[in-house]
């Protein structure tokens, strides 16, 4: 019997310059050749499994109004079991149209206008939007940096007791702060969230992003029966797999029958239901992409690796080790800057400001790049510092 050849991924292959990348294009106009460090999508083409499933569908049928098919319920169902020893029953899915929508949806389905929210700072920037453009208060949660490791404080829970909190949004991975949380982490979360009554809103979009080999992604539904009945989970193969500009796909995961109905009508209306293409992008990238998964990890685990020995060599940039993502949160204080963001992007170097995330003391930089990308990235960064 013949055995299969692994198929080798050329992550080191340049791909995006010269085409519709928004990442590309958004600041090619700002000087000379600008590199983009800043949204978080990859310099890296799509995996082939997930190219040759949207070419058959393309060929297949009609391009009409679709329906997630049951395929594709049924491998994520399949995957969180596998990975998490988690148990999705299918009637707790909704099929929604990407993970902010899903934010935004669950900030209304807890609570309405005037009440408030708790979540994670810094933190991505629409986890603040989903508070703001729902008219409810935003209740931040600090995150600090203890042993080099950023820890949310604790200590802070009781002082947001009793502020009309409806929600809890968490990032897990966090996106900036590049953290796994632990079993005890989430469990101090969940059982001050039950205590409160408060609905719990996990965003796990970089779930299958870890990089450091010794960590574990725990979905926080799956501590407790009693943890899973106050919880959304949002999830999608957007990040991993490369596909935010495949079509808006997510699902969100609600066991409470109550929660989802009410969910699913605040929802109905926010963006356009998935498309076919994104269907067929999903099943393919969660049942046939493992191997062109292992090996990305293996090749950002590098480029981590590269950039935190960079960045360590740096006068006046410091960061934390990152557990997961692609994602490095770069504290820039030291630097005493008007403007880092601008101050980087006038010597090449377009980084995301970390004013919407709030904190602009620092910037967050992608390193889902090429290899040689992320060289002349650093590079340009340490002429940066030397121009003052």
């Amino acid at each position: 019997m013949q055995k299969s050849v692994r198929h080798i991924v050329d992550f080191d292959r340049p791909v995006r310059p010269h085409s519709d990348s928004m990442k590309w294009n958004r600041y090619a106009g700002s000087g000379p050749e600008v590199l983009p460090a800043w949204v978080a999508d990859m310099d890296f083409l799509t995996p082939a499994p997930v190219r040759d499933a949207v070419q058959q569908r393309l060929q297949g049928a009609p391009l009409g109004y679709a329906e997630a098919p049951q395929a594709l319920l049924e491998v994520f169902r399949a995957r969180m079991q596998r990975l998490y020893g988690w148990q999705v029953e299918q009637e707790w899915v909704v099929v929604i149209p990407g993970v902010v929508p899903g934010l935004f949806g669950a900030v209304r389905t807890a609570g309405n206008a005037g009440d408030a929210v708790i979540t994670q700072t810094p933190n991505y920037h629409h986890f603040f939007g989903a508070a703001e453009f729902s008219a409810q208060q935003l209740l931040p949660l600090p995150n600090h940096l203890q042993g080099g490791r950023w820890e949310m404080d604790f200590d802070q829970l009781p002082q947001l007791a009793g502020q009309g909190a409806r929600s809890f949004l968490l990032c897990n991975p966090h996106n900036p702060l590049g953290r796994v949380l632990t079993r005890r982490e989430l469990s101090q979360v969940a059982e001050f969230c039950l205590q409160q009554n408060l609905l719990i809103c996990s965003d796990e979009i970089h779930a299958e992003l870890i990089l450091d080999e010794d960590k574990q992604h725990i979905p926080l539904a799956s501590l407790a029966p009693e943890v899973a009945a106050k919880t959304i989970t949002l999830v999608s193969p957007s990040k991993a797999f490369n596909l935010p500009g495949i079509g808006a796909f997510a699902l969100a995961v609600i066991p409470d029958a109550s929660i989802r109905g009410t969910f699913a009508q605040r929802i109905y209306g926010l963006a356009a239901h998935p498309g076919a293409l994104s269907y067929a992008a999903a099943l393919a990238a969660w049942r046939d992409c493992d191997d062109w998964l292992g090996q990305l990890l293996q090749y950002l685990r590098g480029n981590r690796d590269v950039l935190e020995q960079r960045i360590g060599a740096m006068t006046g940039i410091s960061m934390a080790h990152v557990e997961a993502t692609y994602l490095a949160w770069l504290d820039v204080s030291a630097l005493e800057l008007e403007n880092p963001f601008q101050h980087f992007l006038a010597h090449g170097v377009a980084l995301s400001d970390g004013t919407p995330m709030g904190d602009r003391n620092f910037l967050r930089l992608n390193f889902g790049t090429t290899r040689a990308n992320l060289e002349q990235i650093l590079s340009r960064m340490e002429r940066a510092l030397g121009a003052g």
